[in-house]
Formats: structure tokens, C-alpha cells, sequence
């Protein structure tokens, strides 16, 4: 009797054991999905994190002989691997994604700020402050396109206050300035006066 109360005790140690290791496995794996994006990294270190649960749940466990507690370990490891894998590889995916505008604030010659060239190519700024641009893809399939399209695709476009903002931080002060050139036909779109917040001031002498 006795000695089954021993095996008994050391068996509900061992439950205990892998239960809070269990708790620490599930604490791990959050912990890993918060910080998933600053360590991309870890990506390719996946397998030796497993690997490190894995052994520190089988050095917890108080009787190695014992192989009851096999199951339970293979399903931690396949449960972490199930919560660490989705979040990491979509945040890795969205890192290798990221936008790149190419700006230079500083030149290596003089540091002076740099204007990004593909804005100045596909933009133009009006004297009011916004930006215009071409239908993208204007030129593309013609023959399928309908007349009233074709003269739709002539046609410019704004983008809006957010884009506007943004182009003008990519440029320098040089081309944020009004230009004068002769026969401009953009001259009769460079005023907004009948809006408020672009209407051109008057001074009084």
C-alpha cells in the first residue's frame, strides 16, 4: 500500500509539473506573437524555440521513466507551433512589403534635401495646393475601350488631401513654388477661389 501511495504522489507531481509547463508554453507562445514583428528573425529560429519548450517540459517532469507524459509533450509542441506559426510568417511577409520612398533628406555632396524623381515624372501640383495625375493604365487594351472611356482616360485626376500632404514632403520647396511658363495649359485649373480655404487673397493698397 505504501508503495503505491509513493507512485501515486509522484504521478500527481508529475501532473502538476506538466500542467504548469503548459501554462508557461501558452504564456511563450503570446509573448511570441506580441513581438513577432521587431523579431523577424525568429522565423528561421522556429525549430530551436520548439526545441527549447520541448526540453524544458522534459526536464520538468519529475520521473523520465514514466512515458505517460509523452503525448502530452508532442501535443505543447504542435500547440505552439499551431499559435506561432500564422502570426509570424504574415508579419514577416508584411516587413518584406513595406513601402520604400527613396527620399534623401541630407545629399552626400552638400546636404541639402533630394526631390524623389518618379513624383516630379508622374505629378504635377497646382498653384492651389493639390496634386493631379493621369488615369493609371490609360494606354493599355484600346481597342476594347468605348469612346466615352477613351475621353474619360484624357481626363486628370486628384488624389486626396492625405497624398497631397504626402508628395508634398517628397519634393522640395523648388517645385512647390508657382510656375509661369507661356501658353500653360494647365493656367485656367492653377485658382480655386470659389472654395474658401483656397481662394486667393486680396490685398488692398
Amino acid at each position: 500500500m505504501k508503495s503505491q501511495g509513493k507512485s501515486l504522489t509522484k504521478s500527481a507531481k508529475q501532473c502538476i509539473n506538466v500542467k504548469i509547463i503548459w501554462e508557461f508554453g501558452v504564456i511563450l507562445a503570446q509573448v511570441m506573437e506580441s513581438s513577432a514583428v521587431r523579431t523577424a528573425s525568429m522565423l528561421t529560429n522556429t525549430s530551436s524555440v520548439f526545441a527549447t519548450t520541448r526540453r524544458a517540459v522534459t526536464y520538468q517532469t519529475c520521473n523520465p521513466l514514466t512515458l505517460f507524459n509523452l503525448p502530452l509533450l508532442n501535443k505543447i509542441s504542435a500547440s505552439i507551433g499551431q499559435r506561432l506559426q500564422p502570426s509570424i510568417v504574415p508579419s514577416f511577409a508584411a516587413l518584406q512589403q513595406q513601402q520604400s520612398r527613396s527620399l534623401t533628406k541630407f545629399s552626400l555632396n552638400k546636404g541639402k534635401r533630394k526631390s524623389v524623381k518618379a513624383v516630379i515624372k508622374r505629378f504635377k501640383r497646382l498653384d492651389w495646393g493639390i496634386w493631379i495625375r493621369t488615369h493609371t493604365g490609360r494606354h493599355k487594351k484600346m481597342f476594347k475601350k468605348s469612346k466615352e472611356l477613351r475621353r474619360r482616360l484624357r481626363q486628370h485626376v486628384f488624389t486626396n488631401a492625405t497624398q497631397s500632404y504626402m508628395l508634398d514632403k517628397m519634393v522640395t520647396s523648388f517645385w512647390r513654388r508657382p510656375k509661369h511658363y507661356i501658353d500653360d495649359p494647365y493656367a485656367p485649373y492653377h485658382k480655386r477661389d470659389e472654395f474658401f480655404a483656397t481662394k486667393s487673397k486680396t490685398f488692398k493698397v
